[in-house]
C-alpha cells in the first residue's frame, strides 16, 4: 500500500486544490483578458489586433488568438504585457510548454512582472514541476506580499511536494489578505485533511459545500475530506450528488485505503 505521502500526491494531481486566476476570487488555472496590454501603445493596426485577439480569447478560440499575440509580440519584443497575454491565451489553449517559453520571454524582459510570474507557476505546475512554481510563486510573494495569488499558488506547490505545514501558513497569508478568499479556504482545508486533520478541514469546507454557491467540486473536496475522516456515510451521500455509483464506489475505496495509511490520521 503506498505511504500517505504518495496517497496525498494522488489526490492533488486529480485536480483538488484549486488555482488562484485573480486575487479573492479565482477557482481555475484559465488566463486572464486582464493581462492585455494597454492598447495607448500600439499603433492603429495593433490596436485592431489585440481587439480581436481579446475577443477570441474570451470567445475561447485560443489558436486564433494565440496566432495574433504570437504576430503582435513579434512586432514589439520588448512588451512584456503582450507575452503574458500570449503566455496566457497558450495557457487556455493547453500548450503549457510553449505558455512557459512566453512567460519566460516577459520575465526576461521585466523581472519583477507578477502576471509572468504567477502564469509560469501555474503551468509549472501543470507540467508536474512544483519546484520551479515554488521559485516562481515565491517570487510573488516576496515583491507583493499582499498579493493572495501569489499566496495561494505557492501553498499549492507546497502541498504537492508534501510540505503541508508550510502550504498552510501560505493560504494562511492570502487569507489575511482578503478573509473570503474562497480558494484560500478549499485549499486550507483539503491541506488539513492530507497532513492528517480531516476534522479541521471538514470545518472550513462544509460551509462553501453547503452555500448557495456550492459547486460539484466544492462539493466532492467535503466528500474526501469526510472519507479521510472514515465518514463514509456522509462522503458517499455528497458523492452521488454529483458521480456515477461506479465513480462513488471507487472513490469511497480510495477514502478507506487512505485512511488506513500509517500517519493519515
Amino acid at each position: 500500500m503506498p505511504n500517505f505521502a504518495s496517497a496525498s500526491r494522488l489526490l492533488l494531481i486529480a485536480g483538488c486544490l484549486m488555482m488562484s486566476a485573480c486575487v479573492g476570487t479565482g477557482t481555475g488555472t484559465g488566463p486572464s483578458v486582464s493581462n492585455a496590454p494597454p492598447a495607448s501603445i500600439l499603433d492603429e493596426k495593433g490596436r485592431i489586433q489585440m481587439r480581436l485577439a481579446e475577443s477570441a480569447r474570451e470567445a475561447g478560440n485560443f489558436p486564433y488568438a494565440a496566432k495574433l499575440y504570437r504576430t503582435l509580440a513579434a512586432g514589439q519584443p520588448g512588451n512584456a504585457p503582450l507575452h503574458v497575454a500570449l503566455g496566457d491565451t497558450l495557457t487556455g489553449a493547453g500548450d503549457f510548454e510553449a505558455a512557459a517559453e512566453a512567460y519566460r520571454d516577459a520575465i526576461a524582459i521585466d523581472r519583477f512582472n507578477a502576471d509572468a510570474r504567477l502564469g509560469l507557476g501555474r503551468v509549472a505546475m501543470q507540467l508536474r514541476q512544483p519546484d520551479l512554481a515554488v521559485v516562481q510563486f515565491g517570487a510573488v510573494v516576496d515583491q507583493s506580499p499582499n498579493d493572495a495569488r501569489g499566496h495561494v499558488g505557492l501553498g499549492v506547490a507546497l502541498d504537492t511536494l508534501g510540505r503541508h505545514a508550510e502550504a498552510q501558513k501560505e493560504y494562511r497569508a492570502a487569507l489575511a489578505v482578503n478573509p473570503n478568499n474562497k480558494t484560500a479556504i478549499n485549499n486550507l482545508g483539503l491541506s488539513l485533511a492530507l497532513a492528517g486533520n480531516p476534522a479541521e478541514g471538514e470545518a472550513l469546507l462544509e460551509p462553501l459545500a453547503d452555500g448557495p454557491s456550492s459547486t460539484p467540486r466544492l462539493r466532492q473536496n467535503l466528500a474526501l475530506v469526510l472519507g479521510l475522516k472514515g465518514d463514509s456515510g456522509r462522503a458517499a451521500q455528497l458523492a452521488r450528488a454529483d458521480l456515477s455509483e461506479q465513480d462513488v464506489r471507487a472513490n469511497l475505496a480510495f477514502y478507506e485505503a487512505a485512511r488506513h495509511v500509517p500517519g493519515a490520521n
